[in-house]
């Protein structure tokens, strides 16, 4: 049985509890603060701090729940995803995502009590507590609105292996990878009120266009009955009971369909191929290390967890660099145009860096069982370790390469910004991935279960913590030249710049390749052959 904190709802509960009683003090504090200026509580300065705290409340936990949902269908094994053993129960497709809806909203009820526990003594002692009583149900509605469109990501990726796994061939993989990563994509921006505002708004207004994007019609909903307007705020209410009726029926009908599992396809070649001599030989590699590197891939693209760990580093830099690709175009007499381009790119190269990290560290523990057989080959620990480091290395570049397109038509870099780009993104790709497989091997989590973490939670917060510090060690030289330009006027050549960054993270990419090795003979040496 499994011991994690998501099969225990006891647990959860007395969690959620104390974090109330917690959140119930500081939401007091709050009010003490505010009063403690000599604003009235009652008066247009609390009242404002109450419009914020109580409208950022359901829009939060819209976009806290799903993205908890998607980093859960990310990471989430095919067994955890099939419904084949469901199929032998008495329940029906409706409750099923009834269900597990209702699961997604009680594993994360804790974050909903702190919201709770914090605005129950601002409503209070700001005379809101009749909207703190609306809050309540708008906030379990968004809540609910959250979950329900993690069902609907759910049956879009099973959809996704469906429909794929009835081809056959080295495309179908491909398809198979772009599919989930074009599904991950989209779904997480319709859930970006960012983006979405900037496109409507170019239509229709600034001021209007969040009364299009549906994410926001329960924080209307809230804020319109705080200013007063009883008719806008019953109007919205309703739009997001019709909303969380619509995606609870579009679930129903995706699960519905996709009840059954489809079963497996066996696909035959039409002919044998002797393999030649692979262009890898010419960046130095052996024999057995292209081989290595071959099996990872293949082993890789057939896995369904490890495809959706692969769409980290593409996807990651996208996400990251949101509000400098949708923010408002500045106008041409600004200050902004005068800041070189090259820093513009830098959120680009912090997302492709964490998601190399990310897949770096799961990717010693995605081995599994398979460790046994690679015990029994004449595989060293730095044949495997460089396999690894290719593997990752290869797949983040596909989201550097991504980068460069993006910051060559939304942000218009010029060529040098772009190659300067791609230049300092490769190694830091190699440093991060170096450091994240040192972390994973000395971390590593072999477990089978629902949802396999493939590096140990300790190991994961090191790691995460290393790797940003890693990234600001990487990132000193590029910040020290615009703090000597900006306070000093010391300009120092930007080749300079971005070869000293280059340095200093190949230097890192070594000293991470370097502290693999051992650990990972460790585990190779402690397998039986």
């Amino acid at each position: 049985m499994s011991r994690s904190i998501t099969s225990r709802p006891i647990l959860i509960g007395l969690i959620g509890i104390a974090l109330f009683v917690a959140a119930l003090l500081f939401g007091y504090l709050t009010t003490v603060f505010l009063g403690s200026g000599g604003a009235p509580l009652t008066g247009p300065v609390a009242h404002q701090l109450v419009v914020t705290i109580f409208g950022g409340i359901p829009l939060f936990l819209v976009g806290f729940y799903f993205t908890m949902g998607l980093l859960w269908e990310v990471n989430a094994s095919t067994e955890a995803e099939s419904t084949d053993a469901i199929n032998w129960l008495p329940i029906t497709p409706g409750e099923y995502v009834a269900a597990s809806a209702l699961s997604t909203g009680y594993t994360y009820s804790p974050l909903l009590m702190v919201a709770f526990g914090y605005a129950l003594p601002i409503g209070i002692l700001t005379g809101n507590l009749a909207g703190f009583l609306v809050l309540v149900p708008i906030a379990l509605l968004s809540t609910s609105v959250g979950s329900v469109s993690v069902e609907i990501l759910r049956s879009a990726l099973a959809s996704a292996s469906t429909a794929f796994n009835k081809l056959g061939g080295r495309i179908t993989v491909i398809m198979r990878i772009l599919g989930i990563i074009l599904i991950l994509l989209v779904t997480q921006l319709l859930f970006s009120g960012v983006f979405l505002i900037q496109i409507i708004s170019s239509l229709v207004g600034t001021a209007a266009a969040a009364s299009f994007v549906p994410v926001f019609w329960p924080t209307l909903a809230i804020t319109k009955l705080l200013q007063s307007d009883f008719l806008g705020s019953a109007g919205f209410l309703g739009l997001s009971i019709a909303l969380f009726l619509l995606l609870s029926y579009i679930a129903l009908s995706l699960r519905a369909k996709y009840w059954a599992v489809t079963p497996g396809a066996i696909h035959f070649a039409g002919a044998g191929s002797v393999s030649g001599p692979s262009w890898l030989g010419y960046l130095g590699l052996s024999s057995p290390s292209i081989a290595m590197l071959k099996r990872e891939i293949r082993s890789a693209t057939r896995r369904k967890e490890v495809v959706r760990l692969m769409a980290i580093p593409i996807i990651m830099p996208i996400m990251i660099s949101f509000p400098a690709i949708f923010s408002p175009a500045p106008s041409s007499t600004s200050g902004p145009a005068q800041i070189d381009p090259i820093f513009l790119v830098i959120p680009f190269l912090f997302g492709i860096g964490l998601g190399s990290l990310f897949l770096g560290m799961t990717s010693i523990g995605q081995e599994g069982r398979r460790l046994w057989n690679i015990s029994a080959l004449p595989v060293s620990a730095s044949m495997l370790v460089k396999s690894k480091l290719l593997f990752t290395s290869l797949v983040s570049s596909i989201g550097l390469g991504l980068g460069a397109v993006v910051s060559a038509l939304l942000l218009h870099a010029s060529i040098f910004v772009i190659l300067g780009f791609l230049g300092l993104g490769l190694v830091v790709i190699l440093a991060e991935a170096s450091l994240g497989i040192a972390i994973g091997s000395r971390f590593p989590d072999f477990s089978d279960g629902p949802r396999p973490r493939f590096v140990t939670v300790v190991g994961s917060i090191i790691g995460a913590v290393l790797g940003i510090v890693e990234m600001a060690i990487m990132a000193l030289p590029i910040i020290l030249s615009f703090i000597l330009r900006t306070f000093l006027s010391i300009l120092m050549p930007l080749q300079f710049v971005l070869a000293l960054s280059g340095a200093v993270a190949g230097l890192l990419a070594w000293i991470g390749y370097s502290m693999s090795i051992k650990p990972v003979d460790s585990i190779l040496s402690e397998l039986p052959n």
